[in-house]
């Protein structure tokens, strides 16, 4: 019975990291006014994930409170 428990425990704390870890899915919005104007590397210290693309940073928009707090 005790090895059963053990198994359901591990099985449900996996369930819980798999299916809770945080992901970015949103589609990409345009952060800033140019590459210049934009931190990255505060973006990448705080594993924000963005794009550049016709020198303008783009970032999930899901990420977009994330970027506000880590950026201002």
């Amino acid at each position: 019975m005790k090895k059963k428990r053990t198994l359901f425990l591990c099985f449900f704390v996996v369930f819980i990291v798999y299916f809770f870890q945080k992901g970015y899915s949103g589609d990409f919005i345009r952060w800033g006014d140019s590459v210049e104007t934009v931190n990255t590397e505060k973006l990448e210290r705080n594993n924000v994930p963005y794009k550049i693309k016709d020198n303008k940073v783009y970032i999930p928009e899901d990420a977009f409170d994330k970027a506000t707090w880590c950026c201002s």
